[in-house]
């Protein structure tokens, strides 16, 4: 598999290499595709005077990259001074391909781009999906982009749940069943034949967030998501936390006050989190109050706009008994607020939350809503796969 985005690329398992030649010259064709990955077209000129190498060495990456087909000339560009025209050159957008599947209880979503990050194929497929039905659909957005599995350098597959790596098993995602079964990622890498990423839902919209939404500055924060179920993700040194067996996040377990305690809830697949904030618990809280609502969000987005400040206080209250205990925990400095619940509720709710937690919590972190509002679980698996792409390209 790629190595890992925070892997030193002059490390492996035996520790420090050498500076050796070749791995000098890796490393150099690395920072110049790094470069043009930045700046989309660059001359010779230019990828000297950005990566401080001599003038040689900068057009013998190039070379070596447009040689082993990583780059494409791009044009000419006229001299501002009158000179002779610079060939300009740029990533080739076909040395690679990611996709990416987000699985739910009613569906799944395939979206494959190439090396760039441009969306080339894109496919859905309703019901409650089986893996073979992931396969399929995948499949299905595979020739629209005139692909085959092969192809891809990284499949990501977002799943709700906790997936356990060592055991190949996911885990606490009852609702799909025919997902729990051990040996899934090696069924998966086997049935496309590419290399497979499973990950946590609520974990990848965490990286959306910190990639290209409300978490962009922020190394260290937590991730609360409410939508059609409740889960969050902790990230720390602007890395995800995924604990012992990939548990970490499952909030929706969390002991809160004044909600009886579950036991054995693995198996009763309910916390006291859950309990007093998820899904169902918001419906009869909505009901109680008169409100109208096939899905938490509806009656949410009912509330905000028709003054129901009293459920908003009291869903507020709620979500700041869980949110106080890992605050206390965890001592984040920033929440983030995701998903189509917090999102129905906008600054009313954040406003409210954030007037719980000045009472009860230790502390009271900076709280955003969150900014990838839509498809951001599917928006965070492609980066991943983005990500893992280009780190196997760009090493070879």
């Amino acid at each position: 598999m790629p190595r890992p985005s925070w892997e030193h690329p002059g490390r492996g398992p035996e520790g420090p290499k050498p500076a050796t030649p070749g791995l000098l010259r890796s490393l150099n064709d690395r920072v110049v595709l790094d470069l043009l990955l930045e700046h989309g077209a660059l001359s010779r000129s230019d990828v000297w005077r950005l990566t401080g190498v001599s003038k040689p060495t900068a057009s013998q990456s190039l070379t070596r990259l447009e040689e082993s087909g990583h780059v494409l000339q791009s044009g000419v560009e006229e001299s501002a001074r009158g000179g002779r025209a610079t060939t300009m050159y740029r990533l080739n957008p076909r040395a690679g391909f990611a996709a990416a599947i987000d699985v739910t209880a009613t569906g799944v979503h395939v979206r494959i781009a190439d090396l760039l990050g441009t969306v080339i194929g894109e496919h859905r497929g309703e019901g409650a999906p089986r893996p073979q039905d992931a396969i399929d659909a995948l499949q299905t957005g595979l020739e629209r982009a005139g692909l085959t599995g092969p192809d891809l350098s990284a499949l990501v597959v977002a799943l709700p749940g906790s997936y356990d790596p060592d055991a190949d098993l996911l885990r606490f995602a009852p609702h799909l069943p025919r997902w729990l079964e051990p040996g899934l990622l090696a069924r998966l890498e086997e049935a496309v034949g590419a290399p497979a990423y499973i990950e946590n839902d609520v974990n990848l919209v965490a990286i959306a967030e910190q990639r290209v939404g409300a978490a962009r500055d922020d190394q260290d924060f937590l991730l609360l998501w409410s939508d059609e179920g409740l889960g969050s993700a902790i990230v720390l040194g602007g890395r995800l936390h995924r604990g012992g067996a990939g548990g970490a996040g499952e909030i929706a377990y969390l002991l809160v006050p004044g909600i009886d305690v579950v036991r054995n809830p693995v198996r009763e697949d309910h916390g006291g989190f859950d309990d007093l904030a998820g899904a169902a618990a918001i419906l009869d809280l909505a009901a109680r109050h008169g409100l109208p609502g096939d899905a938490p969000h509806d009656a949410v987005a009912t509330a905000v706009s028709s003054g129901f400040t009293g459920f908003i206080d009291e869903l507020a209250e709620r979500y700041a008994y869980g949110l106080a205990s890992a605050i206390a925990l965890l001592d984040p400095p920033a929440v983030v607020l995701a998903g189509r619940t917090m999102d129905a509720g906008g600054t009313n709710l954040v406003d409210a939350i954030r007037r719980q937690l000045d009472e009860i919590s230790i502390r009271s972190p900076r709280l955003v809503l969150g900014e990838v509002a839509r498809e951001a679980v599917i928006t965070g698996a492609l980066l991943v796969g983005l990500e893992r792409t280009r780190d196997g390209v760009f090493s070879t």
